[in-house]
């Protein structure tokens, strides 16, 4: 009993401090790009800019929704006491749903990154597309794949009176939260009849698949973009390409590449495990307490790599700590050339 009090403590403090850094940290990121992103970088700035925001938002949907994820034999779910929260039911289902979006809504936020450096690189004027009558358009997409998330959660991961039944013991012994004051989501694969006997349940694997296939458009998109990117980048002096614009791109390029890293360790490895492992009724309990921090730690995490890799945004913030008579003024090349050239 102890230990579940301290776990609830530990993540109940993970889950505040997470999101108050991730407020800080993107928005010291938007400050950042608004005021010190040079012109070349174009509209990727309002690209930066929208994806911070979405951060922000994943994190106090996670810390307003405090989700418990957990694993049990041939199911997977989140399960949040409603009544603890006191509001209403549909309201706590809504904010869970609407966290399963946020997946969603990142990973293809990630492979628009992608499209649009890989634009911008192979220099055929296709980066036009992401001028800014056309950026709704660019900004609709993620958001696609978050409603596409929340659709197959709200139409086949919604609870029915078996998977209830197959789950509450469970969730009584790990979170000691009774289900009649609980919302829950996720995957019964193998629930057990009124006889006390195992069944396929066809709607959890439909929900499976629509998750995986969610992904996988995203990972194509990313894969595709990704390669022949790393084969420009690598060819841009070669091409007659600036030493200034290569170091640009470059970082550019090598944040893009570790906030991809990001997602895919903290994320989709730990999520397609946490996924799949259920139908083989492998236990991974112990995953799914560690997805369930990590869910609150990512969106604080995601915005580091920009700050860290691209000189522009990473000088000043290190200009701040310097001592007096240790500043100088940091002078970077002028250019009137635009990545949208």
């Amino acid at each position: 009993m102890k230990a579940k009090v301290d776990f609830e403590m530990l993540k109940l403090v993970i889950q505040v401090v997470s999101v108050f850094l991730s407020i800080t940290i993107n928005s010291i990121l938007i400050c950042l790009i608004i005021t010190k992103s040079p012109k070349i970088m174009g509209t990727y700035r309002h690209l930066m800019i929208y994806f911070c925001c979405c951060s922000i938002f994943f994190s106090i949907v996670d810390v307003i929704v405090q989700p418990n994820i957990q694993t049990y034999q041939s199911s997977f779910f989140m399960v949040i006491d409603a009544k603890s929260r006191s509001m209403e039911h549909w309201v706590v289902g809504v904010l869970m749903h609407l966290l399963c979006a946020c997946f969603g809504v990142a990973i293809y936020g990630i492979a628009i990154h992608f499209v649009y450096r890989y634009f911008a690189l192979e220099r055929q004027g296709r980066v036009k597309y992401f001028n800014k009558k056309y950026l709704v358009f660019w900004f609709t997409i993620p958001l696609l794949g978050g409603a596409a998330w929340y659709a197959v959660t709200e139409c086949c991961l919604t609870p029915d009176q078996l998977g209830i039944e197959y789950i509450r013991a469970t969730v009584k012994e790990s979170f000691s939260i009774e289900m009649e004051n609980a919302e829950y989501t996720g995957c019964v694969f193998y629930p057990l009849d009124t006889d006390g006997k195992q069944f396929i349940n066809w709607r959890s694997f439909m929900g499976y698949t629509g998750y995986l296939s969610i992904m996988a458009v995203a990972f194509l998109i990313i894969s595709f973009a990704g390669c022949k990117s790393c084969y420009l980048v690598s060819n841009l002096l070669d091409q007659g390409e600036s030493e200034f614009s290569k170091n640009l791109q470059m970082q550019l390029y090598k944040a893009l590449v570790a906030q991809t890293v990001i997602p895919v360790v903290l994320l989709f490895i730990p999520f397609g495990l946490l996924f799949t492992l259920p139908i083989f009724e492998i236990n991974c309990q112990f995953l799914a307490t560690i997805i369930t921090l990590i869910f609150a730690i990512y969106p604080a995490v995601d915005p580091l790599p920009i700050l860290y890799f691209v000189e522009y945004y990473r000088i000043p913030i290190l200009e701040v700590f310097k001592k007096p008579h240790c500043s100088g003024s940091q002078v970077y090349p002028a250019s009137n050339n635009s990545v949208e050239n």
